[in-house]
């Protein structure tokens, strides 16, 4: 390893391990871009009753966030997030859109010497849309709570790790993913229960303003 690389990894853990900003020098705005990995969600087949699972993946969120008043530490937060998934109606998978939109706010609690656990939850709309050709969108009301981790890099800069939950209200007769030509459904699928529930683990960067 020779010197440049040695003295890089040195001045990344001495930002890694830069104390979290006092409540006072909070910024007003900050704003995040995440990574992250949906799993769940569970659908039911209007005529078969057989599961129609959505396939976990990939999934990225964005934040933007108000500090709620000078000298304190929560925010209000504007979240949304998307998944590109696949289901399968029964005779082949078809592509699909999760997407939430959430207005909420985050919480810190507790405290690390080097890290600020924080507890964030939002209120909002849920909307599921296919690629099938013509087929309808569908939002419904949803909420979300997650636990996260921040780490500081910088004075305007910090790593977020965060596990969230999302909760849909359906009714158990709403139809999803399905196109409406004459009453014949490309896809006949309905929630299973009366909710769909799916979990995100994300990574993220936060940039203060």
């Amino acid at each position: 390893m020779n010197h440049l690389t040695t003295l890089g990894l040195l001045g990344l853990l001495g930002l890694l391990a830069a104390p979290p900003a006092a409540a006072d020098e909070l910024p007003l705005f900050q704003a995040g871009l995440y990574g992250g990995y949906r799993m769940g969600g569970g659908l039911e087949d209007e005529e078969t009753g057989a599961d129609r699972d959505l396939d976990d993946s990939s999934s990225f969120a964005v934040s933007l966030e108000l500090r709620y008043a000078q000298g304190d530490d929560r925010f209000y937060q504007l979240w949304y997030s998307r998944q590109a998934t696949e289901v399968d109606n029964g005779t082949d998978d078809f592509d699909a859109d999760i997407e939430y939109l959430h207005i909420g706010g985050t919480l810190p609690f507790g405290g690390w010497e080097r890290a600020q656990p924080y507890f964030a939850a939002g209120l909002g709309a849920t909307r599921f849309s296919a690629s099938i050709p013509d087929a309808d969108d569908s939002t419904r009301f949803s909420g979300s709570m997650a636990f996260g981790l921040e780490i500081p890099l910088a004075e305007h800069a910090a790593i977020r790790l965060e596990a969230r939950g999302y909760l849909t209200a359906v009714d158990t007769d709403t139809s999803f993913f399905c196109r409406s030509d004459d009453g014949e459904g490309a896809c006949r699928i309905v929630a299973s229960g009366s909710a769909v529930f799916q979990a995100e683990g994300l990574v993220g960067i936060l940039v203060r303003f």
